[in-house]
C-alpha cells in the first residue's frame, strides 16, 4: 500500500463478524501497522450515539430495538431485532462513511450485520468505492469463552450474533480468529489488499441480493 497522498476516493474495509470474534482488536492493530492512514468507523461509533437508556438492554424501547434469546440444541442464541431508530442510524452511517471516502480517507470498520437491509445498503452506498468485505469467524467454544471473559455481554450474544451476521454475506477474505492474534489477522488483511487490488465480493453480493429487486 502506497503512502503517497492522493486526491482519489478512499478505500473501505468492512470486517463483519459476531461479538467477541476479535474484530475491533484486529482493526486497531491494522491501523497501527498498515502503511497508509486508515480511520476506524465501526458499528460501535454509531451504536453509542443512542441515548444511554436505549443502549441498556433492560431499559431500551422497541422504537430502537428488541432483543430475544432463542434456543436450539440446548444452546442459547442472542438476537437483535432493529427498530425504527436503530435501523435509521445504521443505514445512515454508510452515508457518513462515504463522506470520509470522498475526501480520500481510508476506512476500516468492524461490522455486525444484524439486518440484511444494513448489508444491502452498504452495497448500494459503497458501489462507487473500492470496498473489501472481510469475514471474521471464530469457533463457538472460543467465542463463548471470550464472551464470559469480557463479562459485559448477555449469555449467547457472541454465538448468536455470529450465527446471524454471516447468513447473506460473501467475502473477499475469510479469517478464522480462533487461534490467531490480532496482529496476524491484521497482517493477513494487509497482505490480501496488497495482492488483490480489485475486490469482487461486493459485486457478487449485489448480483445475488440486489439485482432481483431492480427487475420490474
Amino acid at each position: 500500500m502506497s503512502t503517497e497522498a492522493s486526491s482519489k476516493t478512499g478505500t473501505v474495509i468492512i470486517v463483519n463478524g459476531g461479538s467477541s470474534a476479535g474484530k475491533t482488536s484486529l482493526c486497531h492493530v491494522f491501523q497501527d501497522i498498515v502503511e497508509e492512514p486508515y480511520f476506524l468507523l465501526g458499528i460501535d461509533k454509531f451504536w453509542f450515539t443512542m441515548p444511554p437508556k436505549e443502549i441498556d438492554l433492560e431499559t431500551r424501547t422497541d422504537a430502537y430495538y428488541q432483543w430475544i434469546q432463542e434456543e436450539a440444541d440446548g444452546k442459547k442464541y442472542f438476537r437483535i431485532l432493529p427498530g425504527h431508530y436503530l435501523n435509521e442510524i445504521m443505514l445512515a452511517r454508510y452515508q457518513s462513511m462515504a463522506a470520509y471516502l470522498d475526501r480520500g480517507l481510508n476506512l476500516i470498520a468492524d461490522e455486525v450485520f444484524w439486518s440484511r437491509d444494513w448489508l444491502e445498503e452498504s452495497l448500494r452506498v459503497f458501489e462507487a468505492y473500492r470496498a473489501y468485505y472481510i469475514g471474521a469467524h471464530c469457533q463457538e467454544e472460543e467465542i463463548a469463552r471470550r464472551e464470559i471473559q469480557r463479562g459485559d455481554r448477555y449469555l449467547g450474544w457472541a454465538v448468536g450474533s455470529q450465527l446471524y451476521v454471516h447468513r447473506d454475506a460473501i467475502y473477499d477474505l475469510d479469517l478464522d480468529t480462533t487461534d490467531k492474534t490480532p496482529t496476524q489477522c491484521a497482517q493477513a488483511i494487509i497482505d490480501f489488499v496488497k495482492n488483490n487490488p480489485q475486490p469482487n465480493a461486493a459485486q457478487k453480493m449485489r448480483e445475488k441480493l440486489l439485482v432481483s429487486k431492480r427487475r420490474p
